[in-house]
């Protein structure tokens, strides 16, 4: 009886709501829109009895009756999720669909139905890919005498096939990659079907970075201007090096009398973020210097959306990295074509390119020592926890450090303990050159306890870090921290930066800079570096050489290339060198092709001529099958030039190589120190 009540008493609660609710016309949608996109599936019985299950649906609508077009009328209305059946003799109806919803309104659509007892013939399918998407697919069918189609897939073979009826565009997104037979079967109303099967094959997509090393991606390239036909073949590499250890490149033949304006185009699957670095990096083998190159991105669908960029190759028969500044890029546009112009402006001969790696980066490499002096827009840090960190001019310039650059982390005021920041650096820090790593700070609050983080980008488990503490006051000062013990083999190239680490911000700033292998002592003499001052050079390359020199790109850093060297002379006389308190000279070359390499160091003496008299000293040492295809770090020691007796008025530096006058050597970073 109790519950009869409760029941009792909530209908006239709901009775009463209801009244209430139809007073208000603010709250009681009377006047709903009716129901859109209505639609109907079929499924025949394939037994020649004519028995069609309808299917109807449509947004907005609680019910449905169905008017069967054959003459018999209609069917009782039926909620929405349910179907309802009929049987139909051979022949072409015009089934209505009226769909209705909670207000009342209806609205009604026709969709064809075909009964048939003949198995379907003329069946044609279309399988086509997403443009943008390559794990996405679409399908359709046309058949005579076909009611509807089954649609399976290929990727799970127990997944119920998907019903599609005829003029119907379906699609499916696959999970994974790989090769997978679709198969769609046309029924009729009889007990045969006919089926069509095709072998589609699902890949990873196509972005940056380009490395043509992928066997789930399609490198799909299109030339235009001759040699349409030849695409860009994917081949092995011609030549590796430490430019490119890549096993699998791209080539590009531009045909003998092809357009000036002949190229290679390709699609991504994705828009090129350019949120962060505004140029593209390509590795090239071309065969012969000055080649222009011209690279440019569009707008999907819009070629008049575009950016474009040229530059010169500088060597022949071996890897570069060629830099592209698209800084002219519309942030407001979207741009995932690349478009590649060999030589570009004059007419092909034949001759054939070697691209590879094609990926977003800055034109100048970041590796330690990271002294923040090769342009503020290069040094690119992510904050955390709150701590913003930027590249400034040095607001302390003062004994301890003149840079005119350094890095300004801002502890917010309320930030994280272990707010900070981090830089990806492009080449890991190399440990085998020592287990400290220094760094110069400036705080305005004393004993700051400071973390040095080093991890490796693809996997942050993979990290080591020290800690230490300041002892000045607004002053700039050196500290050290100590990895003894760190696994050198791992890739270390993210820098994480944490100051006055365990203590919330108070908006604060905290500057650092020079960030260097070893305890930060080091002095140094430099004559040509991207990381030191320089001192005044005469001639890198003297008139009695027996070399050709230009300075030039090459590795991302700026360097001396010496091409058919025999010997070359560098001097410094106006004034010499005085290298009497340094322990060590340090140079590092390259050279695909040398087996034997040589430094000599030659002193003046202390009337800076070289006059034959008992005060003019030198030395050479020789390097025997250095390591070709990569950089090579020489840091020797002074003592190793024994004849070398004096090093106050040091005035010329000589480089020789084997075989000579016949190889070409990269030279950079060349400097005293101790």
């Amino acid at each position: 009886m109790k519950n009869k009540i409760q029941t009792l008493l909530f209908g006239i609660f709901a009775l009463l709501l209801t009244a209430a609710c139809s007073d208000d016309e603010g709250l009681t949608q009377v006047d709903a829109a009716a129901p859109v996109n209505i639609s109907a599936d079929f499924s025949i019985k394939q037994d020649n009895s004519g028995e069609v299950t309808i299917y109807p649906s449509a947004e907005g609508a609680n019910s449905f009756n169905v008017d069967f077009g054959d003459g018999s009328g209609s069917s009782e209305e039926f909620t929405a999720g349910n179907s309802v059946s009929h049987t139909y003799t051979e022949g072409t109806y015009q089934v209505m669909v009226t769909a209705k919803n909670a207000a009342g309104r209806t609205a009604e659509a026709a969709q064809e139905l075909v009964v048939s007892f003949k198995a379907p013939e003329n069946l044609e399918v279309g399988i086509t890919k997403d443009a943008g998407n390559p794990l996405l697919v679409y399908v359709t069918a046309m058949a005579d005498y076909a009611a509807s189609y089954e649609v399976f897939f290929g990727e799970d073979p127990s997944a119920a096939p998907t019903l599609m009826m005829p003029g119907e565009t379906i699609s499916y997104e696959y999970s994974n990659t790989g090769l997978y037979t679709i198969e769609v079967v046309a029924l009729s109303g009889g007990q045969a079907s006919t089926s069509y099967s095709e072998e589609i094959e699902i890949v990873d997509p196509f972005v940056l970075p380009v490395t043509f090393e992928s066997s789930t991606v399609d490198y799909t390239f299109y030339n235009f201007g001759g040699g349409e036909a030849a695409g860009v073949p994917l081949v092995e590499n011609p030549a590796l090096s430490s430019i490119n250890e890549s096993a699998t490149v791209a080539s590009y033949t531009k045909p003998a009398g092809s357009e000036t304006w002949a190229g290679t185009s390709a699609t991504l699957n994705e828009n090129i973020d350019f949120s962060s670095k505004k140029y593209l990096a390509i590795d090239v083998y071309s065969p012969a210097a000055g080649v222009p190159v011209l690279f440019k991105v569009e707008k999907a669908g819009d070629n008049t959306v575009f950016v474009e960029s040229t530059t010169m190759t500088t060597a022949a028969n071996e890897w570069e990295t060629l830099y592209f500044d698209m800084s002219a890029v519309d942030d407001t546009q979207t741009y995932s074509v690349l478009t590649l112009f060999f030589n570009f402006n004059i007419p092909g001969t034949g001759e054939t390119y070697y691209f590879d790696n094609i990926r977003l980066e800055s034109p100048t490499v970041i590796e330690l020592p990271v002294t923040f002096e090769k342009g503020i827009e290069n040094y690119a840090f992510t904050e955390f926890g709150g701590s913003p960190t930027t590249v400034v001019a040095n607001p302390h310039l003062e004994e301890g450090n003149m840079s005119a650059t350094v890095a300004q982390l801002f502890k917010a005021n309320g930030s994280e303990t272990w707010a900070g920041a981090f830089i990806d650096l492009d080449r890991k820090v190399d440990f085998t050159l020592g287990e400290s790593i220094s760094m110069k700070v400036w705080s305005s609050r004393p004993n700051i306890p400071i973390i040095l983080k080093f991890e490796n980008p693809a996997d942050g488990n993979i990290a080591t870090e020290a800690t230490t503490t300041t002892t000045k006051t607004e002053a700039w000062e050196t500290v050290t921290f100590d990895y003894t013990g760190v696994d050198v083999t791992q890739t270390y190239q993210r820098m994480v930066v944490f100051m006055d680490y365990g203590t919330s911000g108070t908006d604060t700033n905290y500057y650092f800079d020079d960030v260097k292998i070893g305890d930060g002592d080091v002095e140094t003499v430099s004559l040509f570096s991207e990381d030191y001052t320089d001192v005044p050079v005469d001639t890198w390359r003297t008139e009695w050489s027996a070399a050709d020199y230009e300075e030039t790109t090459f590795d991302g850093s700026t360097v001396k290339k010496y091409l058919n060297l025999n010997y070359v002379g560098i001097e410094t006389t106006q004034p010499t060198v005085d290298a009497s308190e340094m322990t060590y000279f340090h140079t590092e070359v390259y050279s695909d092709d040398f087996t034997a390499f040589r430094v000599k160091l030659v002193d003046f003496g202390a009337n800076g001529v070289y006059d034959g008299g008992g005060d003019d000293v030198e030395h050479e040492i020789e390097f025997t099958a250095p390591e070709q295809g990569t950089w090579v770090n020489l840091d020797i020691p002074l003592t190793d030039f024994t004849n070398l007796t004096t090093r106050a008025h040091i005035a010329q530096l000589i480089y020789s190589a084997n075989p000579a006058g016949s190889n070409t050597v990269y030279i950079k970073n060349v400097y005293f120190h101790n």
